[in-house]
């Protein structure tokens, strides 16, 4: 199974609200190969290139998905490991969430993709409370868990094993 490192970025904004990407991929499916029936919010990100160091990747990522070349990435803080099925193949997904805060909640799309333009319904910034009580599907399975000690500050030393 081909591994897939994906730089993920858990951006905060100047009220400490989350930024999450709505979408739905008919390409990707579960380990099973089961793809879900309605759309699901996941932190901006993406694959890393050949070549390309992960917090190059996740800089590179920030700015393609939200227009913002001035947010300030911090470290990495997560770590998960999971299979999904990408237009039919399994893949092992490598993810790292890196934190990263911008002073604006204003965002640009030109940097999307066709395929990024395709998949993805909606951008929205999240304050803690309503991203706890919604009864929506979010990726990583655990964020709800592990969201609240990043708002209130608290970074792991080294990046956290979550799960996915």
């Amino acid at each position: 199974m081909r591994p897939r490192p994906t730089a993920r970025i858990l951006l905060f904004d100047a009220a400490n609200r989350l930024l999450l990407v709505r979408m739905h991929d008919p390409d990707v499916g579960g380990a099973d190969g089961a793809v879900l029936a309605r759309p699901y919010w996941v932190t901006i990100g993406g694959a890393v290139e050949p070549g390309e160091a992960l917090e190059a990747a996740a800089r590179r990522e920030l700015v393609e998905e939200t227009g913002l070349a001035d947010a300030r990435l911090g470290p990495p803080v997560w770590y998960t490991e999971h299979v999904l099925t990408v237009r039919g193949e399994k893949r092992l997904l490598q993810e790292t969430f890196f934190i990263a805060h911008t002073e604006t909640s204003s965002l640009a799309t030109a940097g999307w993709t066709e395929a990024e333009r395709a998949v993805i319904r909606e951008l929205r910034w999240w304050a803690l409370p309503a991203l706890l009580a919604s009864g929506d599907i979010f990726f990583p399975a655990s964020l709800k868990q592990h969201l609240p000690g990043l708002t209130a500050g608290r970074l792991p030393a080294v990046p956290l094993h979550i799960e996915s």
